[in-house]
């Protein structure tokens, strides 16, 4: 009886030990470089009056509440630039040497879940509040021409100046 009784203990262990080592198994999450992430808002430097793309020359450009500059010198003509996920405006200076406009962007967040690994990505629909603070007036005009990001591909505001 004795023997039963061991033989019976032992297999009870080892099941035991099985099942710990089934459960304690994990699955390798890893976010792989180049996966989907938050897309950021693409914008267009425009002529006002030939209404054709111009590269521009910044000097200065920062979100109004971070602490650093975005880029210290621009001359492009294409800018991507990132939205704050847990607010629903982020607020650009746009220094063009010696004069300094701010853009406000008023948007909605999509926020749509990736994986364990990845977390969440963000989307973005922006609202026609979007605005610019004229000191001295530089830009001309913003106007939106696609309200939803999606992807970087496509620009969703021109500035024109």
């Amino acid at each position: 009886m004795r023997k039963d009784n061991l033989h019976i203990i032992t297999r009870i262990i080892k099941i035991l030990l099985t099942t710990l080592f089934i459960i304690s198994c994990e699955k390798d999450d890893i976010c792989i470089e180049g996966s989907e992430n938050t897309y950021r808002i693409t914008i267009e430097f425009l002529d006002n009056e030939t209404k054709t793309p111009v590269g521009i020359n910044l000097i200065n450009l920062k979100a109004i509440g971070v602490d650093s500059i975005i880029h210290e010198e621009f001359s492009e003509n294409i800018l991507k630039l990132p939205l704050k996920v847990n607010l629903n405006k982020t607020q650009y200076i746009l220094d063009n040497e010696f004069t300094s406009d701010t853009l406000t962007i008023h948007y909605q967040s999509i926020h749509q879940y990736l994986n364990r690994s990845c977390g969440y990505k963000s989307n973005f629909l922006i609202n026609n509040q979007t605005e610019i603070i004229k000191e001295t007036g530089w830009i001309r005009e913003v106007s939106i021409v696609n309200d939803s990001i999606f992807n970087e591909e496509k620009t969703n505001i021109y500035i024109h100046y």
